[in-house]
């Protein structure tokens, strides 16, 4: 499926909300598109054939069949007794468990476009400030990113409903302005909402979620999907975390001085009052 998911990814910022909800059921539904016909998967999907049709010849395929037969195919080359063994075995071993967050991390690569990342850097690296938002499982995420991004550019602030009037921070928002959203399931309202106001402001709105047919997708200039073949919403942390840091790690080579510069300053600084050594 990876080959399928890398052309999603190249396309998927011209897509429809119908094709956004196509490819949803893609992630999570393949055994759908490997056994039914267009018309029966599109009245599951509450697309009319031509719409599924029109999808596929998006992602470069002739029509429905052809996607078909590359589904199927993928799907065989996942069943063997081998794999099967794999996931039924309970693994115990920590390092084996990382070993899988790492295959999942590689997998999650294949699915990024370069130019959605190339994108979120550049805007993020130019932009007058930066908000970043997330809640329950996402705020970890979201608050992390916005210490990094802030500690190697300035400009930046982590959205706290506990603290921050929503109409303020947006208010401050210009149109040169980034809004970075972290959002998984189950979508927390608020975060959905801050990114429709943000929308309404004028700001560029960088959506990190599990789909890219998730609720803020709809108010996102560039969304950065990781789709993961799980059931918790906890298992998406080393993905996103590896994204957000590296992210981070582009921004500061692409303001190598300013970067430096801020190094320096804070080096400089008078910090044994802070720090153990």
């Amino acid at each position: 499926m990876e080959a399928i998911y890398q052309r999603i990814a190249e396309k998927q910022q011209t897509f429809s909300k119908n094709l956004l909800k196509i490819t949803s059921y893609l992630y999570d539904e393949p055994k759908m598109f490997a056994m039914m016909s267009a018309s029966e998967a599109g009245k599951i999907m509450d697309v009319s054939e031509t719409t599924v049709i029109r999808f596929c010849q998006k992602l470069g395929y002739s029509g429905y069949r052809q996607l078909q037969e590359e589904v199927r195919q993928s799907m065989l080359e996942k069943s063997s007794l081998s794999d099967f063994g794999k996931q039924e075995t309970q693994t115990e071993s920590i390092k084996e468990l990382m070993e899988e967050d790492a295959q999942t991390i590689r997998q999650a690569m294949s699915r990024l476009s370069e130019e959605s990342l190339a994108t979120a850097v550049s805007r993020l690296s130019t932009c007058d400030r930066t908000l970043v938002a997330g809640l329950r499982t996402s705020h970890a995420l979201a608050s992390w990113f916005a210490f990094a991004l802030d500690l190697v550019m300035g400009r930046t602030r982590l959205y706290q409903p506990t603290v921050d009037d929503v109409l303020l921070r947006v208010g401050e928002l210009t149109e040169k302005s980034v809004v970075v959203v972290f959002s998984f399931h189950r979508y927390a309202a608020d975060t959905v909402n801050l990114a429709k106001l943000a929308e309404k402001q004028g700001a560029f709105i960088i959506a990190i979620t599990d789909s890219p047919a998730a609720p803020v997708s709809g108010y996102a200039d560039l969304v950065l999907p990781i789709h993961l073949n799980s059931v918790s919403t906890l298992d998406v942390a080393p993905v996103a975390m590896s994204l957000a840091k590296n992210i981070v790690s582009a921004i500061s080579q692409k303001n190598i001085e300013e970067f430096q510069q801020r190094v320096a300053r804070f080096d400089e600084m008078a910090s044994n009052d802070f720090f153990g050594r």
